[in-house]
């Protein structure tokens, strides 16, 4: 098995999400998510909606609500009392249990917004540049003349003694 995990993972939970989703192996090999909040808790990477939901709720799994939130590639987790708060167009992760086949084993369709932070107004249109292992090479120079400290002249001069 690979030691990353699939594509759609990692976009689906990049690294610091409010979601506190990180992929993971489990100890019986599967990758999964693990929410790291304040109760750890880990959830099949698969995600449950539509037939599955139904399959789902007669297995009695527990069940997490994904949602989207508009204008970025992050989701927001809720939780679900039983059979409260399911909704059938919604999507959902299910709990892991080890030994047990997930409910479902289908990717999240991440979309591709084009938002990165580099599409920021002011912030440095850079890439790194290849085998350089300083972070800020290829950063533009900046014309520093227009923001100089400020030098007193030579007849301002103060003498200490």
């Amino acid at each position: 098995m690979s030691r990353k995990p699939p594509q759609w993972m990692r976009r689906f939970a990049p690294e610091g999400n409010p979601a506190h989703l990180f992929p993971v192996v489990c100890s019986c090999g599967r990758w999964i998510f693990s929410e790291r909040d304040v109760v750890w808790q880990s959830w099949d990477a698969g995600i449950i909606e539509g037939d599955d939901l139904v399959t789902a709720i007669i297995l009695d799994r527990p069940l997490i609500r994904i949602r989207h939130v508009s204008h970025m590639d992050i989701v927001r987790l809720e939780t679900v009392a039983g059979p409260l708060g399911i909704s059938p167009d919604g999507q959902y992760l299910g709990a892991h249990e080890c030994g047990l086949m997930p409910v479902s084993v289908k990717p999240a369709e991440v979309g591709d917004n084009g938002f990165h932070y580099s599409t920021l107004p002011g912030f440095p249109k850079t890439r790194p540049v290849p085998g350089n292992p300083d972070p800020w090479a290829g950063l533009p120079v900046n014309d520093l003349s227009d923001f100089s400290w400020p030098q007193p002249e030579e007849s301002e001069q103060q003498t200490l003694f």
